[in-house]
């Protein structure tokens, strides 16, 4: 079973400072139809202002996945990081038995877009951890995360797999996972017949073979989950 997701469907706050969209439920937009999907439970999309901060976040026991879309982010934490990343990074947080972190936006005149993606891990009251990247973008696959780090990828505590392509009218299967999700972030693509733009997602369940084609260029997350 495939469910899209649109854009425009999703949950949405303004404050002035941050515009951000929920795919799941989370902080004041609560849908009991979108709590995730398997370990899955956040996966954000955040417009910070330039000189913006989102508030300091304690968790505990949470894989927080942050993907730079445009812009720069200072990431903070009580792990002793302090860590700047453009654009085409992304960055996990193992929070284990406990920390802080925030994301500011420390342009003046830029704004900062970013996902935010949390993940339940497989183990629990761990030692927390930090890892960041610049992507190495090549055609076709490339592997970002993985649960044993193969091929330079950061390396989470769950059995998750995310991946970014780069497809340019090109039509490819997706890894093989039970359960999955797929976000667009640049051009069009169809999945197994529906199309998707950009801010679009697919929730993924139980589906034997998925096929994906790029209309024209087209860049997509996907999360081959548990």
């Amino acid at each position: 079973m495939i469910k899209i997701r649109r854009n425009a469907d999703r949950g949405y706050a303004h404050f002035g400072w941050l515009e951000s969209r929920h795919t799941f439920s989370f902080g004041s937009y609560f849908d009991p139809q979108q709590m995730g999907i398997s370990e899955l439970r956040v996966a954000n999309d955040d417009l910070l202002s330039p000189g913006a901060s989102l508030d300091p976040i304690k968790q505990q026991d949470m894989e927080i996945i942050s993907y730079i879309l445009d812009g720069q982010t200072l990431h903070k934490d009580s792990l002793g990081n302090q860590t700047l990343l453009p654009a085409r990074s992304i960055q996990l947080l193992s929070t284990g038995s406990g920390a802080e972190y925030s994301e500011q936006n420390p342009s003046a005149d830029k704004n900062l877009n970013l996902l935010q993606f949390w993940i339940v891990p497989d183990q629990i009251a761990t030692e927390p951890g930090y890892q960041s990247t610049r992507i190495k973008l090549k055609d076709g696959a490339t592997l970002l995360i993985s649960p044993d780090g193969r091929d330079n990828s950061l390396q989470i505590r769950q059995q998750l797999f995310l991946y970014q392509l780069k497809l340019n009218n090109t039509s490819r299967g997706l890894p093989a996972s039970d359960n999955g999700f797929l976000h667009v972030l640049k051009g069009e693509v169809e999945l197994n017949g529906s199309y998707l733009q950009p801010g679009d997602g697919a929730i993924i369940e139980d589906e034997q073979f998925l096929s994906l084609r790029s209309l024209g260029r087209a860049e997509i997350l996907y999360f081959a989950l548990p």
